[in-house]
């Protein structure tokens, strides 16, 4: 998360400058170079996938874990806040690792 917010902070501010820049009346090329507007849009595209990657392995673990514990797919899901059927596919993730 410490990265993703990084990045986005540095994502707004070159959009921010991307903004200042057509209101000063810059063409839209020009601005895009300035911005350098692909590898902006590349690494706020990595620094939220490998986000997701990191919250996938966080909600297998936490799974796991709760599944050693004895809780149900059903309460698992509830107090995670999404379905049983996503517990369960979870799960079936992990089996699918052994």
């Amino acid at each position: 998360m410490k990265s993703v917010r990084k990045q986005l902070r540095s994502t707004e501010a070159a959009y921010r400058r991307a903004m200042k820049s057509i209101d000063q009346g810059h063409l839209v090329g020009h601005t895009l170079d300035v911005i350098s507007a692909a590898t902006t849009r590349s690494d706020l595209n990595t620094a939220l996938t490998e986000l997701e990657r990191s919250r996938h392995r966080a909600r297998r673990s936490l799974l796991a874990r709760g599944i050693e514990e004895g809780l149900s797919m059903s309460e698992l899901g509830r107090m995670m806040g999404f379905s049983r059927q996503l517990a369960s596919r979870y799960a079936q993730e992990m089996g699918d690792d052994d």
